[in-house]
């Protein structure tokens, strides 16, 4: 087992084991796409460690510092957040999530983080709140699955943005995707999107925004695809899954 900090972008080209699991997930069409992103954006927008065993990398934490990190709140400086972390089935309780988060802590230590904040979700198979609770991450009053890890201090400033995606009336379904491209999950929608906006036309107008401050300040939304102003797909999506959706919202227009 080797656990490693990323510096170079080259190292993008090995990022995701999550998308490399077998049997190969469909939503892996997203992998490269997603590559590319975190090459272009490793040390601005995201940090990373990885754990490779036999020089396979088979586990990931993926981060931000606060002053970069590209999360729809408004938080204080000097804190991480944990955007994602992974390990291979194979490969779970031998330890291996432990030493990625061992090497995360202590690098965090080192450089003085006060804490550090993770969205926590409910879903047993992806960031669940209990992974969290268990090293100590305790539950945010009233910020949903938001979880607060304390190195130097107690407590932290946090502050959810309102979201701002509206309507422009320019045609009958609207998709505005921002960012969506950091995990293969949202890459692959994002790719599925493209080609069904394609097939169906006017009918259906795309726009994608890159993430990033700019995309935050405006939207209060730092990734998400949004149909109609209202934001879809969490979670892995089928190309037929994502050309029925559209399909569906075409068909709500013409009843009107």
């Amino acid at each position: 087992m080797r656990v490693f900090r990323l510096c170079d972008p080259k190292e993008a080209a090995r990022a995701y084991p999550c998308a490399t699991a077998s049997p190969r997930p469909f939503w892996a069409d997203g992998l490269e796409l997603s590559r590319t992103w975190f090459a272009e954006n490793l040390g601005k927008h995201v940090e990373g460690f990885h754990v490779e065993e036999a020089g396979q990398v088979v586990g990931h934490i993926y981060w931000a510092p606060s002053e970069r990190a590209l999360v729809p709140y408004r938080t204080e400086p000097g804190v991480a957040w944990l955007y994602c972390e992974w390990v291979q089935h194979y490969c779970r309780g031998r330890g291996y999530m432990w030493a990625l988060f061992f090497a995360f802590l202590e690098l965090l230590k080192s450089e003085g983080y006060k804490g550090v904040l993770v969205g926590a979700t409910n879903y047993e198979g992806y960031m669940h709140h209990s992974h969290f609770a268990k090293r100590g991450f305790r539950k945010l009053e009233g910020d949903g699955g938001l979880m607060f890890l304390p190195l130097k201090q107690s407590s932290v400033k946090v502050e959810p943005l309102k979201t701002r995606v509206r309507r422009e009336g320019i045609a009958p379904v609207e998709v505005v995707v921002i960012g969506s491209l950091f995990c293969p999950v949202g890459a692959a929608a994002v790719l599925y999107l493209r080609k069904a906006a394609t097939e169906l036309g006017d009918r259906v107008a795309l726009k994608e925004i890159p993430a990033g401050p700019e995309a935050i300040a405006r939207y209060g939304v730092a990734e998400g695809i949004f149909i109609n102003g209202e934001m879809r797909f969490f979670g892995p999506v089928s190309e037929a899954q994502v050309r029925k959706i559209l399909e569906d919202e075409i068909g709500k227009t013409q009843e009107v």
